[in-house]
Formats: C-alpha cells, sequence, structure tokens
C-alpha cells in the first residue's frame, strides 16, 4: 500500500475518533472520561504512525540526495543512519494537531453537556413557576396556555374570569400582551400535563424517600 493511501486511511480512522467523542460527549453521561482516555489513547497512537511515517519518508530523501540510488547497499546504509538520526527526536504529541482537535472537541462537547444542564434546571424551574394559576393562586391542574402570549392559567379560572369580565386581558403581572384573552386562544398545554406528571411522580419518590429514611431512623 503507498504512502500516500495510508495517510488516507488514518485520516478516516481519526475522523472516525472524532464521531465517537462527539456522541460520547451527547450520549454517555457515566464513565465519559474513562471513554475519553480511550479515544486519546487511540489518537495517540495514530500521531506516532504518522509521525514515523514522515521521519522514514524524511529520512529517505535524505539518502538519495547523498549516495548514488543505483547502489541498493549505500543506499540502504545511508537511509538507517538519517533514520536513527531523526528518531531520536521525541514527538510532542500533545501538539500534534489529531490530538489539538481532539481535545477541542472534548472541551467543546463537556461545556455543551453543562450549557444543556443548566437550561435544564432552568426550565424545570420555569415550569413549576408556571404550576400556579396566576388567578386563584392555586397548583394548576387542568392547564390552558394563551396562544397570545405562552403564559399558563388554569382552565376552569380564566373561562370563568373571561365569562364574568369580558375583553380581561392576561392576569400575570407584567405581561406585555395588551389583548384582551378570548376563548379562541385558549389552548391546551399536553406537553406541560406530561410535564406535570413528571414532576409528581418525582415528587412522590422523593416523599417516599424521606420517609423510609424517617422510619430507619
Amino acid at each position: 500500500m503507498a504512502d500516500s493511501d495510508l495517510a488516507e486511511l488514518r485520516k478516516q480512522c481519526i475522523t472516525s475518533l472524532y464521531l465517537c467523542t462527539d456522541n460520547v460527549s451527547k450520549y454517555i453521561d457515566t464513565e465519559q472520561e474513562t471513554e475519553f482516555n480511550k479515544l486519546k489513547s487511540y489518537v495517540e497512537g495514530y500521531c506516532l504512525l504518522e509521525a514515523q511515517q514522515e521521519v522514514a519518508i524524511q529520512a529517505l530523501e535524505r539518502a538519495k540526495k547523498e549516495t548514488d540510488t543505483s547502489n541498493i547497499d549505500s543506499l540502504e546504509n545511508c537511509f538507517e543512519a538519517h533514520l536513527a538520526s531523526l528518531a531520536g527526536k521525541r514527538l510532542d504529541v500533545k501538539k500534534h494537531p489529531y490530538m489539538t482537535e481532539l481535545n477541542k472537541r472534548i472541551d467543546k462537547g463537556l461545556q455543551n453537556a453543562r450549557q444543556n444542564l443548566e437550561e435544564s434546571d432552568l426550565a424545570i424551574t420555569e415550569t413549576q413557576d408556571q404550576y400556579i394559576d396566576p388567578i386563584t393562586k392555586r397548583p394548576i391542574v387542568d392547564p390552558v396556555k394563551n396562544s397570545l402570549c405562552g403564559h399558563i392559567y388554569e382552565k376552569e379560572s380564566i373561562i370563568n374570569l373571561i365569562t364574568i369580565k369580558q375583553r380581561t386581558k392576561c392576569p400575570v403581572v407584567g405581561c406585555g400582551n395588551r389583548e384582551p384573552v378570548q376563548r379562541q386562544h385558549l389552548i391546551s398545554d399536553d406537553e406541560l400535563l406530561f410535564r406535570m406528571a413528571l414532576t409528581q411522580h418525582s415528587t412522590m419518590i422523593q416523599e417516599k424517600s424521606v420517609m423510609n429514611l424517617d422510619d430507619t431512623n
């Protein structure tokens, strides 16, 4: 196999390792560090292989310039001498372009994971705030969303309010929507219902765990 073919094959393998790195960042929560270290070791191996190939090419080029290419023995001896001198140079794998790119992808993946976690925590907090009906100040059981501003109400309370008082504006303090709330603006929020069910389930599990701890103590 020609040197160019080997180089192309090596690049394809490196690209595959980059994709693996991205997938580890996206889909693996535990043992990420272990998986990243494995990928680093693989990339390090390819860095060394490329360095060895480059050294061999340089040694051969020098040997060709300094000896008669028709004399195979002289060419081989000169090649071996140059190869030995060049091999003495240590390769800093951390500065190799392959390893630099890998570390960039790992850092980016970790940064995205932290950002997603922060956004998830924020979304949970906002959702929990929306569970309280702005009209009755009680927990929302049957949520509807105002399609004009996105605020959530208890269905019964908002229907009663706009029935009694027409041209009622969004009851959420600070809402920028100036249009009166109408029935056609109220849509069922299935997504919020689902998240409410998940939160309720999580709360029940936490309360049960606390009760079990109390019983143990």
